[in-house]
């Protein structure tokens, strides 16, 4: 049985929007100390599975945008394509870390916090994925397009090791599709932290826009699209994971070190009853 590239790509999207939403089942706050639990590697073992499903229509949705003539037909679109793919792990760390500078320097601790974790977010999913890409050394669509005869045809083209050393074999998961949903997911869920007005709202968007660089580059034919699945997942993984737990855990190693002593105002419970309590860290 044939799927078609537009199914196949509304696959994706709602596989991709499945596996973010399991991502998010993990938000509830371990233990101390326990920052990867049981649940978050089952949640992972589904989201492999996942993207395993998503590998059978790579081929069709690669085959979509390379042969039926979008760049000849809309060139805008491929400049725009272009921009977008501007936006990498590494242009939203240097955002982050730059923003996180200029709010210690101002002594604003909420606008700190929220960069840190932004940027704290997108650089541990980073370094993960730069070790998966180049272990397994996947063909970015445009090699497995000279690989083999006809275009596009084999999204399963491996070669071990060699995504070390060449980024032609660096496919596998996208750094740009995660770099940007943990942006966004590290935001949305500060948001929900911090109980923000408007969040049902922003959230949204904010995704919306984080799909952007990954479309992006799997319309210029640089990524196949279970690449774009499992970043995705990864990067919403990554965001609320670190939010979540660092909120629940403010004296954790990195934020003393990096956001110093902050006030945390809650209630507390004694033979006097129920008072208003102010804590530094």
């Amino acid at each position: 049985m044939t799927t078609s590239p537009l199914r196949g790509l509304a696959l994706v999207v709602a596989l991709s929007g499945a596996l973010s939403a399991a991502a998010g089942a993990q938000s509830a706050a371990p233990p101390s100390g326990v920052v990867i639990t049981g649940r978050d590697l089952g949640i992972l073992a589904g989201a492999t599975v996942g993207t395993a499903a998503v590998s059978r229509v790579d081929v069709p949705i690669a085959r979509f945008f390379g042969d039926s003539g979008f760049h000849v037909r809309h060139p805008g679109f491929t400049t725009a394509a272009k921009r977008t793919s501007i936006v990498t792990e590494t242009v939203l760390m240097l955002t982050g870390g730059t923003v996180y500078g200029v709010a210690r320097l101002r002594h604003d601790d909420g606008t700190a916090d929220v960069a840190f974790h932004g940027t704290e977010a997108v650089l541990f999913p980073a370094l993960f994925i730069q070790v998966i890409r180049g272990a397994l050394g996947r063909a970015r669509p445009y090699v497995a397009d000279g690989a083999v005869e006809g275009r596009d045809s084999d999204p399963y083209h491996f070669e071990l090791l060699h995504g070390f050393t060449s980024f032609d074999y660096r496919s596998f998961p996208s750094m740009h599709a995660m770099a940007s949903v943990a942006v966004a997911a590290a935001l949305s869920t500060e948001m929900r932290e911090r109980n923000t007005p408007h969040r049902a709202v922003l959230s949204p968007l904010l995704y919306a826009g984080a799909a952007m660089p990954g479309l992006a580059r799997l319309y210029l034919d640089e990524h196949w699209a279970s690449d774009i699945a499992l970043g995705a997942f990864l990067g919403a993984f990554a965001g609320q994971k670190v939010v979540t737990y660092s909120h629940a855990h403010p004296t954790n190693r990195l934020d003393r070190a990096f956001l110093g002593r902050r006030t945390y105002v809650g209630f507390t419970s004694d033979a006097r009853g129920l008072s208003l309590r102010a804590w530094r860290f």
